[in-house]
C-alpha cells in the first residue's frame, strides 16, 4: 500500500501492548486511532555488584528487556557517570519493572550495594513526548506505514509559539441540577447535560433509565471533551457503578475495551495549608475535565490548561488535575532529558548545616514595608515583572550552580552564598523562554481589540504566571526534583536588595514610598505624571537589571487598619481606583474565598458607588449613598429575604471530622455531614449557614448548606455583624465617615 499522510493535532496518547496509542484530530475534524511502536528506557547506577544483583532479580520475571552499558550526565556535578540503560520492549511492562527494582532495593540490608534509579518515574506519555520531541495538541504531519501504524511524525509546531490553533472540539457539559456545591454534601438532584448550547435533564424512574439515556447521548454526540462539575468524585463514579451493577454498556472511552482510569483521592500539606485532591476519573481517546477538581481551570480556563499541557508535555486530562509544580517540573525534566542529564528517582541532596546565627541572617524571605492606615490621592504603583524568576534567570540561580566549587568570589548579597559563572543552570535555561513567552502574551493582549482573543491571551499568560510563581516556590520545597533551599535563599536575598535599591532610586527622584511588599511599590510625588512614573520605571529597570513596570496612577487608594490595632496597616490589604477606571482590591471581604455571596454582593455594590469618586472630597460626599446601600442590604437580612445559598460560608477542613477537639463551626458541620454518611477528608471544603452562634446545643449553631431546610433560620445578629464589617472597612476610621 502507498504511504498515507495525515495532518492534524495530537489529541491523546496512552500505552497499549503494541506501543503507544495516539489519537489525532485531522484538519477536517476526523479522529484517527493510531499506533506508534515505542520502547521506553530508564537507567540504574551503583556499584557493579549491586547492578549484577538487580539484573539477576528482574531476569526472573521473564519480561523482554534490552540492557546496555552507557554514560549519562549526573545533574549536580555535571560529570558523565556509567549507568545501565534498561529498555522494556512492551511499554506496559515499564512501571512493573521499575516497581520490582524499588521493592528489591527496599528489601536489601546491605547499604554498600545501594542502587540509584534515573528517569524511572516519568509517566509513559511523558517518556513518549520527551523522546519523540512532540507534545499534546501539537500540530504534526504523520506518515503511516499501514492503515493505523505510524512510520514517522514530523512536528510542524513549537511549544513556544503564541499563535497556535487548537483543534475544533465537541464538548458535553455535565452537572447535577440545583446548587453548585458538592453533590455528596446535599440532597441528590437530576443529571443535566448540555450539548451544542442546549441543556436537558435526564428523566427516569431509576438509575437504569438514567445510565441508558446518558450512554445514548454519548454515542449520539461522541464528544471530544466531557466538561463536568463534580464529575471526578460523584457523577462518573455513580454512572460507572450503576452501569456495572446492571451489566450495561457505558461508552465513556473511545478505546475499545478500555477501562476508565482512576486515581485515589489524597490530602497533602503544601505552603502551610492542607490541600485535598479528589479522586480522578480520566478517559482513553476522550477527555474528561472536572471544573471543580482543576486548579488551572479555576484560574485560567481551558486555554490555560491547553497552554500548560503543550509546554509540560503532560496529557491534557492529567494537566488539568496536576499542580502547577508538577507541570513546571515536567518542563525542567524535558530539558534535562534532551541534554542527556539523568533525572533522579528521588532527591537525595540534604540541606547544608547552618548555625542559628546563619539562619537568622539567611532565612528572611521577601521584604515588606507595612503601610500606615490612610487615604491617599494620586498614588503610583510599580511592580517588578516576574521578579523571582527574572532574578533566577539573570543571576544563574539553580540547584547545581549554588555554592559551586569553582566560583567562590561570585557572592550573593548579604547571605554569603555564591553562584557559578562557568556552567549555565538548568532552571535559568528553562526560565528564559518561559519569561519571554509570558511577556509576548501580555503584549499581544494589550494590542488586541478582539475581546475573545484578548481573553485567550490573558488566560494563557495567567497559566504561565502561576508556573513562574511555582518555579520559585519549588526551590524551597524539600522534595522538589530540581530544588535546593540554598537557591531559594539566594533568590530572596537578591529580591530584598532589588526592592531596597528601587526604594532608594525613587526617593532620590523625590518620591515618597507609602508601601512596599516583595516586588511592588506604592509611591507618591506631588504633580507626578504618568510620564514621570514611566521614566522612573525605566531607570529602576536599568540600575536593578530586573524589569519593572508602571501599573498606573490611582485616583485614590485606601489602606485599612488592622482589626487588632487601628494604628497599624496590613500588608497586601488595600483597595483603590486607577485613573483608567479600573479598581484594584486586595485582602478585603469581596476578595476572600470564605465570604458569603450576599456580603460580597453588598460590598461590591458599595464599591461601585465609590468608584465614581475622583478624590477624597468626592469619596466623602458619596458616603451617605454608601450608607443607604448598606442599610438596603441590612434590611434584606432583617426581613428574612436572603436565601441560605447566598449566606453560605465555605471553609476547608484542617483535619478529618473525628479529629476536631474544639466545637468550632467548621467542626460542627463536618460532624453533621459525617453523621449523614458523607465521607470527608482533610483539605476538603464544606459550606454551611450560621443558624445560632449562641445556641446552647452546639450542633444548632450551624448547619450544612446542602441539607438545611425551612425549619431553620439564619443568625441575623452574626450576619449583620459581617455586613457591618464589610461596610466599615470602606470608611477607613480616619475621619472619612460622617
Amino acid at each position: 500500500m502507498a504511504q498515507k499522510t495525515l495532518r492534524g493535532w495530537i489529541f491523546d496518547v496512552y500505552p497499549v501492548a503494541e506501543g503507544m496509542c495516539l489519537w489525532l484530530i485531522e484538519t477536517s475534524g476526523t479522529k484517527y486511532r493510531l499506533i506508534d511502536q515505542f520502547s521506553p528506557s530508564f537507567y540504574i547506577g551503583g556499584p557493579t555488584r549491586a547492578l549484577k544483583k538487580a539484573l539477576t532479580f528482574i531476569s526472573r520475571f521473564k519480561i523482554p528487556l534490552h540492557v546496555q552499558a552507557t554514560e549519562r550526565i549526573e545533574f549536580y556535578s555535571g560529570q558523565h557517570i556509567p549507568v545501565l540503560q534498561i529498555t522494556t520492549v512492551n511499554p506496559l511492562h515499564f512501571p512493573k519493572v521499575v516497581q520490582w527494582l524499588i521493592t528489591f532495593e527496599h528489601q536489601k540490608k546491605d547499604s554498600a550495594t545501594t542502587l540509584s534509579l534515573y528517569n524511572s518515574d516519568l509517566s509513559l506519555p511523558q517518556h513518549y513526548f520527551f523522546f519523540k520531541k512532540i507534545f499534546p495538541l501539537s500540530f504534526c504531519q504523520i506518515t503511516l506505514k499501514s492503515k493505523s501504524e505510524i512510520l514517522k511524525i514530523d512536528l510542524q509546531d513549537s511549544p513556544w509559539a503564541t499563535d497556535y490553533a487548537i483543534p475544533p472540539l465537541s464538548i458535553m457539559k455535565l452537572r447535577m441540577e440545583g446548587q453548585s456545591i458538592n453533590p455528596k454534601q446535599r440532597e441528590s438532584g437530576r443529571l443535566e447535560i448540555t450539548v451544542e448550547g442546549r441543556c436537558h435533564t435526564l428523566e427516569g424512574e431509576n438509575e437504569f433509565d438514567i445510565v441508558k439515556q446518558f450512554d445514548r447521548n454519548l454515542q449520539r454526540y461522541d464528544p471530544d471533551l466531557i466538561l463536568s462539575e463534580w464529575g471526578d468524585p460523584y457523577i462518573l463514579p455513580k454512572l460507572i457503578e450503576a452501569a456495572a451493577r446492571f451489566k450495561m454498556p457505558l461508552h465513556l472511552n473511545r478505546e475499545p475495551g478500555g477501562k476508565v482510569q482512576s486515581k485515589k483521592e489524597r490530602s497533602y500539606f503544601s505552603y502551610g495549608h492542607i490541600i485535598h485532591k479528589a479522586a480522578a476519573r480520566t478517559l482513553l481517546g476522550r477527555w474528561h475535565i472536572d471544573r471543580r477538581n482543576s486548579f488551572l481551570y479555576g484560574h485560567t480556563g481551558l486555554e490555560g490548561i491547553f497552554e500548560f499541557a503543550r509546554l509540560s508535555k503532560i496529557p491534557v486530562q492529567q494537566t488539568a488535575r496536576a499542580s502547577t509544580g508538577t507541570g513546571i517540573t515536567s518542563m525542567q525534566m524535558d530539558l534535562a532529558f534532551q541534554d542527556g542529564i539523568l533525572i533522579p528517582w528521588r532527591k537525595r541532596v540534604p540541606e547544608a548545616f547552618k548555625s542559628a546565627k546563619q539562619l537568622l541572617l539567611i532565612d528572611k524571605g521577601g521584604l515588606t514595608y507595612a503601610p500606615k492606615p490612610a487615604f491617599h490621592e494620586a498614588v503610583g504603583e510599580i511592580d517588578f515583572a516576574s521578579m523571582y524568576p527574572s532574578i533566577m534567570a539573570k543571576y544563574n540561580i539553580s540547584p547545581e550552580t549554588i555554592n559551586c566549587h569553582c566560583c567562590p568570589h561570585n557572592r550573593v548579597p548579604e547571605i554569603g552564598h555564591h553562584l557559578c559563572r562557568k556552567r549555565a543552570g538548568l532552571i535559568p535555561r528553562f526560565l528564559q523562554p518561559f519569561l519571554k513567552k509570558r511577556a509576548a502574551y501580555k503584549q499581544l493582549k494589550k494590542a488586541e481589540t478582539d475581546p475573545i482573543k484578548k481573553k485567550q491571551y490573558d488566560q494563557r499568560q495567567s497559566a504561565l504566571k502561576w508556573g513562574l510563581v511555582t518555579t520559585f516556590g519549588y526551590q524551597g520545597y524539600k522534595n522538589a526534583r530540581f530544588g535546593k533551599i540554598e537557591a531559594h535563599e539566594a533568590i530572596t536575598a537578591y529580591a530584598r536588595e532589588k526592592l531596597l535599591q528601587a526604594k532608594e532610586i525613587a526617593e532620590k527622584e523625590g518620591f515618597e514610598m507609602l508601601h512596599a511588599i516583595v516586588d511592588s511599590l506604592w509611591l507618591k510625588r506631588a504633580q507626578a505624571s504618568e510620564s514621570d512614573y514611566e521614566t522612573l520605571s525605566q531607570r529602576i529597570s536599568k540600575e536593578c537589571e530586573i524589569p519593572i513596570s508602571f501599573k498606573g496612577i490611582y485616583q485614590w487608594l485606601l489602606f485599612p487598619p488592622s482589626k487588632t490595632n487601628p494604628k497599624v496597616g496590613v500588608p497586601n490589604r488595600y483597595f483603590g481606583l486607577f485613573r483608567s477606571g479600573k479598581t484594584k482590591l486586595r485582602g478585603i471581604e469581596v476578595r476572600r474565598s470564605d465570604t458569603p455571596a450576599f456580603i460580597k454582593a453588598a460590598q461590591h455594590a458599595m464599591l461601585e458607588i465609590l468608584s465614581n469618586a475622583k478624590n477624597c472630597r468626592e469619596y466623602r460626599s458619596l458616603l451617605p449613598k454608601v450608607k443607604m446601600c448598606f442599610e438596603y442590604y441590612r434590611d434584606q437580612l432583617r426581613t428574612g429575604q436572603v436565601p441560605f445559598f447566598e449566606l453560605a460560608i465555605s471553609k476547608s477542613l484542617s483535619k478529618a471530622p473525628e479529629e476536631y477537639q474544639q466545637a468550632n463551626l467548621t467542626a460542627i458541620v463536618a460532624k453533621e455531614l459525617s453523621g449523614r454518611g458523607v465521607h470527608l477528608s482533610a483539605g476538603q471544603r464544606i459550606s454551611y449557614v450560621i443558624t445560632d452562634m449562641k445556641a446552647t446545643v452546639k450542633s444548632d449553631r450551624a448547619r450544612a448548606l446542602g441539607f438545611i431546610d425551612g425549619s431553620w433560620s439564619y443568625d441575623l445578629e452574626k450576619y449583620e455583624s459581617l455586613l457591618t464589617e464589610a461596610y466599615e472597612v470602606l470608611l477607613q476610621k480616619n475621619g472619612l465617615e460622617e
